[in-house]
């Protein structure tokens, strides 16, 4: 009998798999997709795992990988351009054979002359393109074509402003996406498997084939739990000017599912498990002033996060 509940199970989603090899699973996997998408088949496959490769793990960590991810966002670009031009060529032809060309209506199109459009239409100038002619097509549909023709230059807008948006995530890669971990760890899962069920679908009957887009080494478990995405938070609170040790602090994890820890006599104090990455931490207690940290939560382990509390002043103080 098949045990079908393991097409049920998401392998990436694997807590077993430490942090570092799942990013170097996606990372490869990257590499691999871009190197099977030659004739842009997997291009939106290829834009939406890079995007949530960000979201989740920051900077593209590989030299190699990160000029791979500017060449492939260049091609993708060049790509919308020649796409452009040439069904703007197409276009203009459709102009002349219904005799559009040469009316007054036609110059809404090309104000410029079709030249500009199929020509010397670039990197620089593509969006201002694309926006010119998808302003005259959405007031005039019927004479360009249709509904379809105006869903054609829709999805040219769609294609570059998507384009734009993943080189911008790129350029800011090391400081984005990595605050809410545990919806960025989802959303990445999510998308690996979706992308592994994709191409078992389409390579069927072919499991060799998968070693072009995975390397499925990475993806072992740990033998055992140190490496498990979650990391604890502690260290040590005293009181700001004296440096004696301050108990019965209230250590509050903001955004995780955990109990509220507490600092002890000696000012000692450690969290229960946390998702690494970034999580914000509030230190309360009565008669103090509160504080509101962002730590860092390591993989395995415990993050030192030590703290100095301060005394609040008396409302007869503050008055």
């Amino acid at each position: 009998m098949i045990n079908l509940r393991i097409f049920y199970k998401n392998p990436f989603a694997d807590l077993r798999v430490s942090y570092g090899n799942k990013r170097l699973a996606s990372e490869t996997h990257l590499g691999k997709l871009k190197a099977q998408n030659t004739n842009h088949q997997y291009d939106e496959m290829y834009a939406a795992t890079l995007e949530k490769h960000v979201a989740y793990f920051g900077e593209i960590s590989g030299i190699t990988m990160k000029i791979g991810v500017q060449k492939s966002q260049t091609g993708f670009v060049n790509k919308i351009v020649a796409d452009f031009k040439k069904r703007t060529s197409l276009l203009n032809s459709y102009f002349i054979s219904t005799q559009l060309k040469g009316k007054p209506l036609y110059h809404t199109f090309f104000p410029k002359g079709v030249m500009a459009f199929t020509r010397k239409t670039n990197k620089g100038n593509i969006e201002s393109h694309i926006g010119s002619l998808l302003k005259a097509i959405e007031a005039h549909t019927a004479e360009a074509g249709g509904a379809s023709v105006l869903a054609e230059y829709q999805l040219f807008q769609t294609s570059y402003d998507t384009a734009r948006t993943l080189q911008s995530k790129n350029k800011g890669q090391t400081k984005g996406g990595r605050v809410n971990r545990n919806s960025a760890e989802k959303q990445w899962a999510d998308q690996m498997y979706s992308n592994l069920l994709v191409l078992a679908n389409q390579y069927r009957n072919q499991p060799e084939k998968m070693s072009l887009f995975f390397t499925q080494h990475y993806l072992r478990a740990q033998k055992h739990s140190a490496h498990d995405h979650r990391g604890f938070l502690g260290g040590l609170i005293t009181r700001k000017g004296s440096g004696e040790p301050e108990e019965h602090v209230i250590i509050h994890v903001i955004d995780a599912d955990i109990d509220n820890a507490y600092s002890k006599a000696t000012g000692k104090y450690r969290t229960k498990k946390l998702p690494i990455g970034f999580q914000k931490v509030r230190y309360s207690k009565p008669g103090m002033l509160t504080q509101e940290l962002t730590v860092d939560i390591k993989d395995a382990g415990t993050t030192i996060q030590n703290v100095e509390m301060e005394m609040a002043l008396p409302l007869a103080v503050i008055r």
